[in-house]
Formats: structure tokens, C-alpha cells, sequence
């Protein structure tokens, strides 16, 4: 059953909530009053790279996890003392994962396995009830949830009650949302397949979407786990990510065609310390993306052409100096990804906020 969206980021993302930018019209100043640059200037796409990123899905991914259910808040517990009728009971962990039953006191049963416990409160209860054994089952699992946000008809947490692929917890959500037809009467695709993504404890899990949905390929459909994010964007989504070393980091909207500076300028300019001759603007899918390496100094004193820029896009403003393109470009998507899931999230709750991003350069 769907449970209230709480997220926690904090623990699983290394990053904080982003907020929302919208495009200036004219004029910005990126560094100060002596640098002040003219939206207007010939626009020059740059050149594009594209990387292999070629990661792929881990065999132990596509099986089943066979350890022992670990009880958690929220999870029902029927228990009874053996053979006694009169202690049978229905008791929830609390919040702070403590459990309540019968003359037992409290116990802290997060984390515990059912075995451990049922010898738990067996031990606690030997006076009241000598030679016997408390049995103890799992009735209802909630403590084990998934979260599935963007286009999907019911975005929320789901809890993990048995073995649950990928395809299976979208099928809980009540599948993608619904394309709709054009004047032809075909259906247009509302998924962004290239930039869906799966977040495991602050890593992407590095499935094909397109291959799983639309050629079934089984190779893709890992087992979902314990606080997975699954995020499906929409292939209508306007913006651009400008993310790194700029004082509002986050999701760019545009109504007309934004351009690298003018989306540097929504985002609230870059930082002192940025390292603004290695930018990276990346473009495309995660397993095939392309990357451009710009100089932002050099077109903010019109050395270079701006850079006209696509929805979707990612906009990067290194802290230090990288050294490896192809691995460095891999860590900016890791992030780059939970950004995007963490800005959508926030679209669900309805909250604001603001953080920095950082990813170390020596790759």
C-alpha cells in the first residue's frame, strides 16, 4: 500500500535540496561591474564528445535478496507465547523502532531479525512464563520501501513485502504515465527513457531503461532494494541542470532557447573559486552521454561564441582542475542524476531549498 513520500536524502544522496531558476532578459554580470556580457552574441554549438560510459548491470543484481528479513519501523509483528491463546497480539514498531508487548517493557527490535527477536522476548519474559517460547511472525512489512517519483501514475513509497524487481515496483505505481496522441493518433512517448534512473545508497545503478521497457531486455530488470529511488522524467521536461560551483545550483526553466551564459546568470553566477576554462556541458543519455569542455572566461569576454544549449542539458562548474574527461565526466552524471531525482522529489512535497554540489578532480 502507498505510504506518505518522506525523503531523506541527507543519508542516501550527497546532496541537499536544489531550487529553481528562471532565465534573465537582458544582461547578467558573471564575475563583476568590469564583466558585464550581452546575451545577444553569436551563438556556436561546441563540440561534442561522446563517451562509452559502459557500465554494466552486476549478475548479483539480477537475483533476489535471500537474507533475513531485518524488522524496522512501521513493521506489524504478530506475537504469542507458545501454546497461551491469551497473549496472541498484534503489535507495530514504533517509530524509534522500540516494541511493546505485554510485561516485556520496551525493545529496540530495529535492525533485528524475526528469530533474534523472538529469543529477545523470550529471555525478557522467562519469569512470567517459564520453558516457553514467544513466536513471532511478520504480518505486515513497511519498514522496507522503495520510492518511485516522476512520470508514473502513482509516485510514492512502496513497501519491499517479497522479492520485487524493477519492472514489478513500477507495475506497484500503477505503471508509466499515460502518452497522449497526436493529430495522427499515434501516442507520443512521455518517458525520457535515456535519463531514467535507479539511486542506490548514492550510487546509479547503471540500468538501460530503453532496453527494459521497450525491448524487454531481462539483463536490465535487477531486484529493487531497501530505499531505491526510481525516477522516470518526462521527455517534456524544460530545463537545463547548471550544477558545480555556482550560488544556486539546480534546474534552469525556459519558455525561449537558453544559452550557456544566460542559464549561468539564472543560476545566481559562478563562485570565486570555480575553475571556469574546464566546465563541462553534457547532453544525451547515461550510457552514451556527450560532453563539451568549455572555457566560460573566454566567452564572457567574447574570446568564444556562446553555447546555445538543449532541455535536458547539464551544465558543470568544476571546483578544481580535472585531469581525466572520460572519468570525471562518469562522476558528474552520478551526481548530475540525483540532483535531477532530488529537485523532482521536492516537486512532490512541495518544499524549496538550496545546496552546492562537489566532486573531487583528481579522476
Amino acid at each position: 500500500m502507498k505510504t506518505l513520500l518522506q525523503f531523506t536524502f541527507a543519508a542516501v544522496l550527497p546532496l541537499a535540496f536544489l531550487s529553481s531558476c528562471a532565465l534573465p532578459k537582458d544582461q547578467f554580470d558573471l564575475r563583476g561591474p568590469a564583466e558585464i556580457v550581452s546575451t545577444t552574441n553569436k551563438l556556436n554549438s561546441p563540440s561534442f564528445l561522446t563517451l562509452d560510459v559502459n557500465r554494466q548491470v552486476a549478475p548479483r543484481l539480477l537475483k533476489p535478496n535471500r537474507e533475513p528479513y531485518k524488522v524496522g519501523p512501521g513493521d506489524v509483528l504478530n506475537i504469542e507465547v507458545a501454546e497461551d491463546p491469551k497473549t496472541i497480539a498484534t503489535t507495530r514498531v514504533m517509530p524509534d523502532g522500540m516494541l511493546h508487548y505485554e510485561t516485556a517493557g520496551g525493545i529496540n527490535v530495529k535492525g533485528r531479525t524475526i528469530p533474534e527477536i523472538s529469543a529477545a522476548l523470550t529471555e525478557r519474559l522467562i519469569e512470567d512464563y517459564p520453558n516457553s517460547v514467544v513466536s513471532v511472525n511478520l504480518a505486515d512489512a513497511q519498514s522496507q520501501r522503495f520510492w518511485t517519483l516522476g512520470q508514473i501514475r502513482n509516485p510514492g513509497a512502496y513497501p519491499i513485502q517479497k522479492p520485487t524487481t524493477l519492472l514489478d515496483a513500477i507495475s506497484m505505481a500503477g505503471g508509466m504515465a499515460a502518452g497522449q496522441s497526436d493529430f495522427e493518433g499515434d501516442t507520443q512517448e512521455m518517458v525520457d527513457l535515456d535519463r531514467s534512473i535507479l539511486i542506490r545508497g548514492g550510487d546509479v545503478v547503471p540500468v538501460n531503461f530503453r532496453k527494459l521497457i521497450e525491448q524487454g531486455d531481462m539483463s536490465q530488470n535487477v531486484y529493487v532494494e531497501a530505499n531505491d529511488y526510481i525516477y522516470l522524467p518526462s521527455v517534456q521536461h524544460k530545463a537545463v541542470y547548471v550544477l558545480g560551483e555556482v550560488n544556486r545550483p539546480g534546474p534552469v526553466y525556459f519558455d525561449s532557447a537558453p544559452t550557456l551564459l544566460s542559464s549561468l546568470a539564472a543560476a545566481g553566477s559562478t563562485k570565486p573559486d570555480a575553475i571556469l576554462s574546464k566546465a563541462l556541458v553534457i547532453r544525451g543519455s547515461l550510457n552514451e552521454p556527450k560532453v563539451a569542455v568549455v572555457n566560460i572566461t573566454e566567452v564572457m569576454r567574447g574570446k568564444a561564441s556562446d553555447a546555445p544549449l538543449e532541455a535536458g542539458d547539464i551544465v558543470w562548474v568544476p571546483r578544481s582542475a580535472w585531469t581525466n574527461l572520460k572519468r570525471y565526466t562518469e562522476a558528474v552524471l552520478v551526481t548530475a542524476a540525483q540532483a535531477v531525482a532530488v529537485t523532482e522529489g521536492i516537486g512532490v512535497l512541495g518544499g524549496t531549498g538550496n545546496a552546492g554540489v562537489t566532486i573531487n578532480a583528481g579522476n
